[in-house]
């Protein structure tokens, strides 16, 4: 085996969320969570998994707090219930906007009343607090997170920094509130003035039809950023100097493929530049080839292959024709003549495979320059099937 103390440590990082610096040309987005919590303004930050959009939400809030600003963030898919969420958010608010004396803690008690709360404050001054009301879901009731964000709304209006509530995957509320959580929110959210709003969610058809559809609550409530692929440029800037930077050279278009077989997905870029640089370190190859990416990822895909298996043993017949299909096309025309004959499927079948593989989140539908395309949310699930059906 090759000497590995000549290898810096692997510079390239997938299975956490990155910091602020590991941001490759995100500046933009970065910028617009950053002002809507300082303007008390509202954002939906809209983006498939896989893209950067946690880290973005982490590096915006981690900014705003050197900025002078208070960012609550929350993961809505991180908690078991809504309740347990809530009572997090109305513990974090008490714990940043109040103090901690018996007046403060008489007066969260107001703001709080309908949650029927319970506060206390330890020694060190540390508060927690538990929520009496019943705050879990029932079939056709909203669960008690408009009494919270109307609690953090007042205590927001007594705060001399700007306050922010980052809610990612805040899909999974409308999820368990049901359409009706929509309505209400809304007509909460649109009267605060002192609490800036960030709405994140990977769901992206489902928050765009939210946000874009006249006939939804959420119509218009705010600025919309759809998180899109980063650019190549940059994307190879960053690859190639973080090569380097470790002492291994890149032969010319060795990142391009990194690129190309991740389909410019941030998560997969990462994952195989990773593997990439651990072959070549097990190897004691200082040069970077089209051929180590190539056989870092037969390494990834034989490495996940139980995964895989797993996931596709359970299509139908009819999906995994239609999986391939979407392979074979680059996911452009899967009605056309072509696509069906490629499937051997009718119309109304492949239509109902893909549909069905859409809400499993296998595929995800994008539209770029006036066209519909079909894309998996795992590149390397594609890159799976290719291989075990070639």
């Amino acid at each position: 085996m090759a000497n590995l103390k000549k290898f810096k440590s692997n510079p390239f990082e997938y299975a956490r969320e990155l910091d602020a610096a590991e941001l490759v040309d995100r500046e933009d987005e970065l910028d617009a969570v950053v002002r809507t919590i300082r303007d008390g303004g509202k954002l939906f930050l809209i983006g498939p998994r896989r893209y950067g959009k946690t880290t973005i939400l982490k590096a915006a809030g981690e900014r705003a707090a050197r900025e002078g600003m208070i960012a609550l963030r929350y993961n809505a898919e991180a908690w078991p219930s809504l309740g347990e969420m809530l009572q997090r958010m109305v513990t974090d608010a008490a714990q940043s906007l109040a103090a901690p004396n018996v007046k403060a803690r008489q007066k969260l008690r107001e703001i709080f009343g309908r949650l029927e709360p319970k506060f206390t404050f330890d020694l060190e001054g540390k508060v927690s607090a538990t929520i009496g009301a019943k705050s879990e879901t029932e079939p056709g009731h909203l669960p008690l997170i408009v009494d919270a964000l109307n609690g953090i709304e007042a205590l927001a209006a007594r705060s001399e920094s700007p306050v922010g509530l980052i809610l990612d995957e805040f899909q999974k509320i409308i999820e368990v509130g049901g359409e009706s959580a929509e309505g209400q929110i809304r007509a909460a959210v649109q009267q605060h003035r002192h609490l800036g709003y960030i709405f994140a969610g990977s769901k992206t058809r489902m928050l765009t039809e939210m946000t874009t559809h006249a006939s939804r609550p959420f119509y218009r409530l705010g600025e919309r950023i759809f998180l899109g692929p980063i650019p190549e440029e940059p994307f190879l800037a960053f690859l190639n100097r973080a090569f380097k930077k470790t002492g291994i050279a890149v032969e010319a278009g060795a990142s391009e493929s990194i690129l190309a077989l991740a389909e410019e997905v941030p998560y997969n870029v990462q994952r195989l530049a990773h593997d990439a640089w651990e072959y070549l370190a097990k190897a004691g190859k200082a040069t970077l080839t089209v051929a180590d990416v190539k056989a870092a990822l037969e390494l990834i895909l034989r490495r996940d292959d139980p995964f895989y298996t797993q996931l596709w043993n359970p299509f139908s017949p009819q999906q995994k024709k239609a999986l391939t299909a979407v392979i074979q096309m680059k996911g452009l025309g899967l009605l056309s003549k072509q696509s069906l004959k490629l499937a051997g499927l009718p119309n109304s079948t492949m239509q109902q495979a893909i549909k069905a593989l859409k809400d499993k989140e296998i595929l995800r539908e994008e539209e770029k320059l006036g066209q519909k395309v079909a894309r998996f949310e795992d590149p390397f699930f594609a890159a799976w099937i290719t291989m075990i059906t070639s």
